[in-house]
């Protein structure tokens, strides 16, 4: 058994929908609720729409197969979407037969295209800040100390993980804890057979809707250095060094030590896609990019 991480735009998108289907519930995420609402009505509505949103909501299971159990830590969203085309007959659910997939697979495509890629990098800093931080935890206190601190429901034992009271068994599966900004106040448990992923509030999840976009940027300039400043700025998306040294007109080299800097402080963590590494800001740096209004 491992214990890993995972940041899936996936799950973020059922997770959407979800606090969409019962906003009174999530009051911290009004300000989204307000802009996703009006998004997501602006969709052409047919029943494959309808089905979607009845499977994502009218449970308190979702279907294992709109939120296949992410395989890596960072996947990227058409990855994961194009797995549910994939699902095995005998894992369809509700569903009467895979005739179904197409469509649905291209709703969850519209839908989160509507209410979740827009934001995707301010969320993703959230979820990858939080990984960051449990990482280190991880390596010095261990997994039950991790596993313990996601959620006051949630304990360790040790080849288990109790939800809510209630137990699983992990054998040889690999536990995946799945930050993620919607699905406070509660935890979710996905048990499949090859993995079983908790999916838990991220930490600086409440930063995200409650401050105006605009930066204080002269406030945060006499703060962290002009170029370092800067490069906050520009965190606001994935990037990797050799984008942010031209968007800053400064060396590569000049933007790797700003940028250890910032991951030192918790205000951007990096990570590796294919060759190329990314940085971008977590919650701590979105709110001091905010902090000045």
């Amino acid at each position: 058994m491992a214990l890993r991480f995972a940041v899936s735009p996936l799950w973020e998108t059922i997770a959407g929908l979800r606090v969409l289907a019962a906003p009174e519930c999530a009051p911290v995420h009004q300000r989204w609720t307000a802009w996703a609402s009006e998004r997501l009505a602006a969709l052409a509505d047919d029943p494959w729409l309808r089905l979607l949103r009845h499977l994502a909501t009218a449970t308190p299971v979702v279907p294992e197969f709109l939120i296949p159990t992410p395989g890596l830590r960072s996947p990227c969203f058409d990855t994961e979407v194009d797995a549910v085309l994939r699902t095995p007959a005998d894992r369809l659910g509700p569903l009467p037969d895979a005739s179904a997939l197409p469509p649905l697979h291209d709703r969850l495509h519209a839908v989160h295209d509507a209410i979740i890629a827009p934001l995707w990098p301010r969320l993703e800093g959230v979820l990858q800040g939080d990984v960051e931080r449990r990482g280190r935890r991880l390596t010095e206190r261990g997994g039950p100390t991790v596993v313990d601190e996601l959620h006051d429901t949630v304990k360790w034992h040790r080849t288990a993980v109790e939800v809510d009271g209630t137990v699983t068994e992990l054998g040889d599966r690999d536990l995946v804890l799945v930050p993620s900004a919607f699905v406070w106040p509660d935890v979710y448990l996905r048990d499949s057979p090859v993995r079983v992923a908790l999916c838990y509030p991220a930490t600086g999840f409440g930063t995200l809707w409650t401050r105006p976009d605009a930066p204080a940027r002269p406030a945060l300039g006499r703060l962290l250095g002009g170029t370092r400043a800067r490069l906050l700025l520009e965190l606001e998306r994935p990037s990797t060094v050799s984008e942010l040294a031209e968007r800053l007109d400064v060396t590569a080299g000049a933007v790797s030590q700003h940028l250890t800097v910032l991951r030192e402080t918790g205000l951007a963590v990096s990570r590796r896609e294919g060759r190329e590494v990314v940085s971008l800001r977590t919650a701590l740096g979105l709110a001091l990019v905010q902090g000045g209004e």
